[in-house]
Parts: C-alpha cells; sequence; structure tokens
C-alpha cells in the first residue's frame, strides 16, 4: 500500500468521531458543505477532504502533500488551516477545481497532526531528520574527497618540481633544507603534510613544510 492509502484508511477507521465530526467527516470526502456543530468538526472536515481529494508522497522521496478540490471546499480548508497557522499554497487547475499543496516537511507534519494522523506526522520528522543526517554525511563525504583529490594534486605537482630540477640538474644546488625536504617527499610521495613533517628529525611545522615545497615548486618554475 502507498503512503497516502495508509493514512487514508487511519483516518477512516482509526480515528473515533462524535456523530457530528463523523458527518463532516464523510461530506469532506464527498466534497460538500458541513454544518460545525463543534470544535472538532473542522479538523474533521479536512480530514475526510483530504481522503476523498488528496495525497501524500513517501517520506523518504521528495515530501509533498496534495489536495485537488472543488473550488469552494479548497477555499474553505484553506481558510480552516490559515486560522491553524498552516496555510497550504494555492493553484486553480482545470474543472473548476484548486490544488492546496505543502512541500514543507514541518507543514506537512503539522496538516498531518492537525487531521488526526499524529503517527503518520512522527514519521515524517523522523524521515526528516534521517535525510538530514544523510545530507550531512554527504556533504563531509564529498569534503573529505576534495581534500584527499587537492593534496593529491599538489603531491604530484612536487614530484614533478623535484623531477624537474633533478633533470635540470639544479636538485644539487639547493639550500640544505630544501634539498632533504625534496629528499622526504620523493621517499613518500602519498604521504599526508601532517605525516610528512614528522618524518623531519626533529619535526617542522606543517606551515614550515608547505613553505619549503612551495619554494621547490617556484624554482622548479624558474628552471623549467
Amino acid at each position: 500500500m502507498s503512503v497516502s492509502s495508509d493514512i487514508k484508511d487511519f483516518l477512516c477507521t482509526g480515528v473515533k468521531r462524535s456523530a457530528c465530526c463523523r458527518a463532516a467527516f464523510e461530506a469532506g470526502r464527498r466534497g460538500e458543505g458541513f454544518e460545525e456543530r463543534c470544535a472538532s468538526c473542522r479538523a474533521s472536515y479536512v480530514a475526510g477532504v483530504f481522503t476523498g481529494f488528496g495525497t501524500v508522497t513517501d517520506p523518504e522521496k521528495d515530501f509533498h502533500l496534495d489536495i485537488k478540490a472543488p473550488r469552494s471546499v479548497a477555499v474553505r480548508v484553506s481558510s480552516v488551516l490559515a486560522e491553524e497557522g498552516i496555510t497550504p499554497h494555492a493553484s486553480a487547475k482545470s474543472g473548476g477545481k484548486v490544488r492546496l499543496y505543502y512541500k514543507v516537511s514541518s507543514l506537512i507534519s503539522d496538516f498531518l497532526t492537525y487531521i488526526g494522523a499524529g503517527k503518520y506526522a512522527l514519521e515524517v520528522m523522523e524521515a526528516e531528520v534521517i535525510k538530514s543526517v544523510r545530507s550531512d554525511e554527504n556533504r563531509k563525504s564529498n569534503a573529505e574527497l576534495a581534500n584527499v583529490d587537492r593534496a593529491a594534486t599538489a603531491a604530484a605537482e612536487q614530484i614533478r618540481a623535484i623531477e624537474t630540477l633533478r633533470k635540470r640538474g639544479a636538485l644539487s644546488r639547493l639550500p640544505e633544507e630544501l634539498a632533504l625536504t625534496a629528499k622526504i617527499r620523493e621517499e613518500n610521495p602519498f604521504m599526508p603534510l601532517e605525516e610528512l613533517r614528522m618524518q623531519f628529525s626533529p619535526p617542522i611545522s606543517k606551515s614550515g613544510l608547505c613553505h619549503r615545497l612551495r619554494r621547490i615548486r617556484e624554482e622548479a618554475d624558474r628552471q623549467g
């Protein structure tokens, strides 16, 4: 079964209503007007309208909720929801119908809670949290991959610079600290800078290592 069918079945059979609220619910399902006899009739009516004319997507996907109802019904529902602070977007459709819709998970959750489908509202919030966590993990993973790619590119450029200096016979003429840096980099071509700096005795700072590697590349550019 779909998410929409599950919610509609629950609204039809899993919610206890008084006689007046049941009448309001059935009127909403048929797309008719209703008589408000108690404080809960309006929510029951909106629930009925959703059952008769609404759909909702799987919360694990691009989540949205739609109601396509006759204009008079849509206007009444929109007015009720606006008073509850969950005003839907609206657009005219063919055949005298109006589309009311939400595309924000928090509003969808509030709507489901209002019509008595609170347990499904919780599922929406849980799905949103999971999607947010996954999104954060993906961003972190992408950032880490980008950092690795930049580090690999920089290391390859450093190795090429050292090879250029060797071919030009300029490697042996480097200052002692640059010659040592070139030797250690060649021996550890894939080592990240934080580990590479520890190969010196005593270890040097990361900024100091970057400075030396930059000087090696600049010298290779002059030789190039």
